[in-house]
């Protein structure tokens, strides 16, 4: 028996590949009008130093992915220093031949919105297998031109089980922290589970049910607590061999606590991604809308539509767009007002390789938070960069 142990145990150590470890140092500057899209924001020139470590490893069993970022900015006037940072670990294991697990965690912090990935979403040559539309962070835009420090972790775990060659199951539990510095918002915790269910029509078409039931716990006050179940249908289709379709559609049941009792309300809910990828090009798009706890303190209904494209222009060129709407309806009970506020931004990066390791980047860009409270100023920008890349890669 310990033979046969040993001898499994060194075939896996066998088949698993090196790890591959990469690390992206990037130093640039550039001119800002608005950083932080607060109410009286002023014209900022900055300087910027980022990291951006990552580590891949793969064997028979499945892959575990590592990605990092740091970015300490330096604005010449009013601003000062920004730091902000993330770190993303996720790890799929195959326990048979039917059944899979995913892990991951997370954590993040930032005092803007537009400089901790929470506005524009990676485009989708970043993203690694199959072709699905990326996940854009849920935006809470009413925390957006604060300019207070938000720090989120959270973990979550999945299970996937086919049943057979047309049907499979899958459930999941995530558990997330966000905290607002500054008092400029309601801190709070929310866990969530979801089982699901999808069978296969076609070679190209599958559909899929399922429901997610969470708890949302506002720290240091019972207002706003709430209890989100929001079960929806949907459909995955394969449109081409370049293209792929997401879509699903719902409700959201939310019960809130308000002073003297409870509150209950019915929402729509869904989301929609279009994904097409060629040989030296990709487009997505994609859409939702659903019930989601914010800072200022109860359960709001959040929409969000995304694009991004990256194009090779050529072996040495390339250019990246994004753009990103979002709008968060703080009309759920127990919040302190009702406050409509909605943001719009976009940007274009064009990328030259000078070398395989260093790379010039410049990147215009604009943002807008609307609040129907108080105006705010739109953020143009411009900035420069140098990226060099160390390490490894596919």
């Amino acid at each position: 028996m310990i033979a046969a142990v040993c001898a499994c145990s060194a075939s896996m150590a066998f088949a698993q590949s090196p790890p591959e470890m990469t690390l992206d140092v990037s130093v640039g500057g550039g001119i800002t009008s608005n950083p932080f899209l607060d109410s009286n924001g002023k014209t900022s020139g900055s300087a910027t130093i980022a990291l951006s470590p990552s580590v891949f490893v793969e064997d028979e069993l499945g892959e575990t992915r590592l990605r990092g970022d740091l970015r300490l900015t330096q604005y010449l006037q009013r601003y000062g220093s920004d730091i902000a940072g993330a770190l993303e670990a996720t790890t799929v294991r195959k326990l048979d031949e039917r059944t899979q697990l995913e892990i991951g965690v997370s954590a993040r912090t930032s005092r803007s919105a537009l400089g901790n990935g929470l506005i524009f979403a990676p485009t989708p040559g970043e993203i690694p297998g199959p072709l699905v539309p990326p996940v854009s962070p849920i935006l809470d835009t009413t925390i957006a031109g604060t300019r207070a420090r938000t720090t989120s972790i959270g973990t979550n775990i999945g299970i996937a089980h086919e049943l057979d060659e047309l049907s499979g199951l899958n459930a999941g539990v995530e558990l997330n922290g966000t905290y607002i510095g500054n008092d400029a918002g309601f801190d709070y915790r929310s866990a969530s589970a979801n089982l699901g269910y999808e069978r296969k029509l076609s070679p190209r078409t599958t559909v899929t049910m399922g429901t997610q039931v969470g708890g949302v716990d506002y720290l240091g006050r019972r207002t706003g607590d709430s209890l989100i179940v929001s079960p929806r249908v949907g459909v995955q289709q394969q449109l081409s061999e370049r293209m792929n379709l997401i879509a699903d559609a719902g409700i959201s049941f939310v019960r809130t606590a308000v002073v003297g009792g409870h509150s209950e309300r019915v929402t729509f809910a869904g989301s929609l991604g279009l994904c097409d990828r060629g040989p030296n090009r990709s487009l997505c798009l994609s859409a939702s809308r659903s019930a989601q706890p914010t800072a200022l303190g109860g359960v709001s209904t959040v929409t969000t539509a995304a694009l991004s494209y990256d194009a090779r222009l050529s072996r040495v060129d390339r250019l990246a767009l994004g753009a990103r709407y979002g709008r968060t309806n703080e009309d759920g009970a127990g919040l302190p007002l009702v406050r409509v506020t909605d943001f719009v931004g976009a940007s274009a990066t064009y990328s030259r390789d000078i070398s395989e390791r260093i790379a010039l980047t410049v990147t215009p860009s604009y943002a807008k938070l609307f609040d129907d409270l108080q105006p705010r100023r739109a953020n143009y920008a411009i900035m420069f960069g140098l990226t060099m890349k160390f390490g490894k890669r596919r």
